[in-house]
């Protein structure tokens, strides 16, 4: 599984690239949706084609690149999906490398355009920041809360949204780590002075990043809890990972009438999700 990363990255980037430049492309040629179609058709062939090559492979290699084939193609397709849902008039943001990857960014933006969630809190900012206030846009209704601990990056999503548009829907804040208290514990964690809204249908918590201490991502819940709404969906990027896996475990055991589930995203996902009938 290791060497599915750099590989992942390697083709998904180079789609993410592509995909964008035909688009703007596109909007300025006023080219037809076929033309896409057309390069993406050839993706396919050129896929099954090495499919052919891969029965030539030992048996360990071939299960290996089938893996890392269906991620791959799992995330153009979310990818493709994500530019006809928006139809953003410029290319969207990357989505690979430290980027959450297309899947988790379409389930972000079906969250909000086809199940309402549109009070939505970021623990971290950047392309998917842009995706769910494009999906606040499409709905005309809701806002996006980013608490942000580096000014640079800060900066640097806020003009991904000026560019397109989307400041209406989406604000950034400038929240720096500090000491925060957490039951008999202290931790570095985004400062609540940020924070004064809620309450949240939809917290995505990505971040702060691992390298700011072990568990960086624990105190979300419990420092959030009284600002979820009845009916929130919390979700955990990263979650491949055996911190985030903990933590999702943790909060599962530590607060009642939540459920912890999984979803098989290149980077792993998991919702926590609280025990009613009312949410799909």
């Amino acid at each position: 599984m290791s060497m599915r990363v750099p590989y992942r990255t390697i083709v998904v980037g180079a789609a993410t690239i592509a995909i964008g430049a035909l688009w703007r492309a596109q909007r300025r040629r006023g080219a037809e949706v076929s033309e896409l179609t057309e390069r993406f058709a050839r993706f396919q062939a050129a896929q099954e084609a090495a499919r052919e090559e891969l029965e030539t492979m030992p048996r360990s290699t071939r299960r290996l690149v089938r893996e890392w084939g269906r991620v791959v193609y799992g995330e153009v397709e979310d990818l493709m999906a994500l530019y006809k849902d928006i139809g953003p008039e410029q290319a969207l943001p990357p989505m690979h490398g430290w980027a959450a990857g297309p899947d988790l960014a379409r389930f972000l933006y079906r969250q909000v355009v086809e199940h309402g969630r549109s009070s939505v809190l970021e623990c971290g900012s950047g392309s998917t920041t842009v995706i769910l206030a494009y999906a606040c846009r499409a709905i005309g209704t809701g806002r996006v809360v980013a608490l942000e601990h580096d000014a640079k990056f800060a900066a640097a999503t806020r003009r991904m949204l000026d560019e397109r548009g989307l400041a209406k829907w989406a604000e950034v804040r400038d929240a720096p780590l500090t000491e925060v208290p957490v039951g008999e514990s202290t931790w570095r964690w985004y400062d609540p002075a940020a924070l004064t809204d809620g309450p949240f249908d939809l917290a995505l918590v990505d971040g702060p990043p691992g390298a700011t201490g072990p568990a960086a991502r624990y105190p979300a819940v419990p420092l959030l809890i009284d600002r979820l709404a009845p009916d929130a969906l919390v979700v955990l990027d990263d979650a491949r990972r055996t911190d985030e896996r903990a933590i999702g475990e943790r909060w599962a055991a530590e607060f009642t009438g939540f459920t912890l589930e999984w979803l098989d995203h290149d980077h792993g996902t998991l919702l926590l999700r609280r025990d009613t009938p009312n949410r799909a």
